[in-house]
């Protein structure tokens, strides 16, 4: 016996587009169940949770929805329901996941199916508490660092590569605080996981002319924001302290260096005029996020022993020009420095320096320690300026730094390239406008920057890029999947291309055919397991890696809770597939992790739009 404490009818963010009209049946489903602590199985109190019904569009009155509290043993109902696939989220400050389905806090999720006027008492919500990490930092003679920013980057595997935080463009998402008045910080809200600390040292240089101009011109504040935002994005407050005279700023010539807020203020420059600065430190005393100590914590778990050190080094200026293709200078620019302790976390925000050049296109950047760097743009917004008929220009020039300045480096700036395609559907009829996917992105191999995207408009679409190497990532929504990607006639579904000059032969196919490759998963006994996770990955060991952030040769779906699994749409090939505890699956792209993995799989050959059926005995691994 419950007493339910709170119901309100609330619309929670569904994770797909709904489609208009109402649930047919009748209203007499129940769903009743409880939330529970991961680590322990003891019952969560008053959490709050949230149900929709994700196939119908969430605004209409006549779909389900609801928000509810939990009791004082964690057990929760919702009534009056039609039958479908529910969509279940439980929520407490302090704790992690909650989504149905869920075996570890970033694990996979389930939708919740409720049959015509069914009674299912089986809704388990699991919870994880927040882990905390804390420390000290202290500069190079013990003092305590005051009031800087201290992140911890989630450890994960991104095409076969670790990476580090989750992020490419907005670096401030990570946890983070500040340190307090003794050098100390605590980064709680931690879901279970590994993790790196991590303390940023990026200086930023302007000509000393902006300091003062910038807030009444819109295309030079644009620069701005570009060059401060990888501090923190509170661009407005990072100038507000660094005018000529704070403590925050070093004239040198006609630049000024800052020191933005959340970063340790370098030494003085010695008589000599030679510069020092503070390097970005990885725990405990690290230049690269791969070369860090990983700290690992469980559900509820608190560390108070991680101690960081920050040690100045010498550092020298880097000056040169900005010329365009026609040799004139561009309109000030930002410009970012990224060297190693960019690595393997994020293609903005953790840059050595950032900058501005001035009207004659001349730049200085100040406080460059010693070492190998890309010079790259720091706007971001090049497509927006490319539909806006306005320069869209970029530049990514390898920079060797040593102990002397370098006063005199030429820097071209270079068009973007085009990127235009159409788009066909095959299929017994044309989707609809809201069933119909929207739009595709181009992703870098390796997720080591971000990816030009394109919405589709009256069946054709256009971006810009810079040259690199990327794979075509069709979106795919409500029963269409990619069937063929070519450029140029040839096929390049799921492949690398290396675009150096304009793409404007794209063609993106897509069927409604739907391929399903299904089974069951049975434990040791014989028994169906409803813990299961099911993993496919290609039999190819080649293709473990460099292959993308959203590949669709890469698949893992929760059983269901009649033991069943089953992908959809996976691409024709050989591939290996095992099943494995749900709890036992972070990292398992991990290529070390791959090959235990294929070494336990039963290896398939899938045919181009076939559905075949594979029964699978879970795996122990751990």
């Amino acid at each position: 016996m419950f007493v339910l404490a709170l119901t309100i009818q609330l619309a929670a963010s569904p994770p797909q587009i709904g489609i208009q009209g109402a649930p047919p049946g009748p209203r007499t489903g129940l769903i009743v169940g409880q939330v529970v602590e991961a680590a322990t199985g003891a019952p969560v109190p008053e959490a709050i949770v949230s149900l929709t019904l994700p196939k119908y569009l969430q605004d209409l009155p006549t779909t389900p929805k609801g928000r509810v509290m939990a009791d004082s043993e964690g057990r929760y109902f919702f009534s009056d329901l039609p039958a479908g696939d529910y969509y279940l989220r439980a929520s407490k400050k302090g704790y992690a996941g909650g989504i149905y389905g869920q075996r570890r806090a970033s694990g996979e999720t389930q939708l919740f199916t409720l049959g015509e006027a069914e009674r299912r008492t089986d809704a388990r919500l699991m919870l994880w508490k927040y882990a905390a990490i804390g420390g000290t930092v202290v500069d190079e003679v013990g003092e305590p660092v005051v009031d800087v920013a201290v992140y911890a980057l989630s450890r994960d595997f991104i095409a076969g590569r670790p990476r580090f935080g989750k992020m490419i463009t907005q670096p401030w998402a990570a946890p983070t605080t500040t340190t307090d008045d003794r050098g100390m910080f605590r980064i709680s809200q931690l879901p279970p996981g590994s993790y790196v600390i991590v303390v940023p040292s990026t200086q930023t240089t302007v000509p000393v002319t902006v300091l003062g101009t910038y807030a009444g011109n819109s295309s030079l504040l644009n620069e701005v924001v570009s060059a401060t935002m990888p501090n923190g994005g509170y661009w407005r407050a990072e100038m507000e302290e660094t005018p000529l005279g704070r403590s925050r700023t070093q004239q040198v010539g006609d630049f000024a260096m800052l020191t933005m807020n959340r970063v340790l203020i370098p030494p003085p420059a010695t008589p000599s005029g030679r510069m020092a600065v503070y390097k970005t430190t990885y725990y405990p005393a690290a230049t690269t996020a791969r070369a860090a100590a990983v700290i690992t914590v469980k559900s509820g778990e608190e560390r108070a022993d991680v101690n960081v050190s920050l040690r100045p080094v010498p550092a020298v200026r880097v000056s040169g020009r900005l010329v365009t293709p026609s040799g004139t200078p561009p309109a000030p620019t930002s410009i970012r420095l990224v060297g190693e302790s960019a690595t393997d976390v994020a293609d903005a925000g953790f840059e050595t320096v950032t900058g501005i050049s001035d009207p004659s296109g001349r730049f200085t950047l100040l406080g460059v320690p010693a070492g190998e760097y890309v010079l790259k743009h720091a706007n971001t917004r090049l497509a927006i300026a490319a539909r806006q008929g306005l320069p869209a220009l970029w530049l990514n020039q390898r920079v060797t730094v040593g102990s002397r300045d370098i006063d005199d480096l030429s820097v071209e700036l270079r068009p973007v390239l085009r990127v235009e395609g159409r788009v066909e559907f095959r299929g017994q009829s044309p989707p609809g406008r809201a069933s119909a996917p929207r739009g595709i992105s181009f992703e870098p191999p390796f997720g080591d920057q971000s990816s030009p995207a394109a919405e589709y408009i009256d069946g054709s679409f256009a971006t810009v890029a810079t040259p690199g190497q990327y794979i075509a990532r069709p979106w795919e929504l409500s029963g269409w999947s990619v069937q063929s990607v070519t450029l140029d006639g040839k096929n390049i579904t799921d492949s690398v291309i290396d675009l150096q000059g304009d793409a404007t032969s794209f063609v993106v196919v897509y069927t409604d055919r739907r391929a399903i490759l299904s089974g069951t998963v049975n434990d040791a006994r014989g028994e169906l397991s409803t813990d299961a996770v099911a993993l496919a990955f290609p039999a190819d060991r080649e293709r473990w890696a460099g292959y993308g952030t959203n590949p669709r040769t890469f698949k893992s779906k929760s059983v269901s809770r009649a033991g069943v699994y089953a992908f959809e749409n996976l691409p024709a090939g050989e591939y290996f597939l095992v099943a494995i505890d749900g709890a036992d699956a972070d990292g398992w792209t991990d290529p070390e992790t791959l090959a235990l993995l294929a070494a336990w799989a039963t290896r398939v050959t899938v045919a181009a739009e076939e559905s075949k059926t594979l029964d699978l005995t879970l795996k122990a691994i751990r």
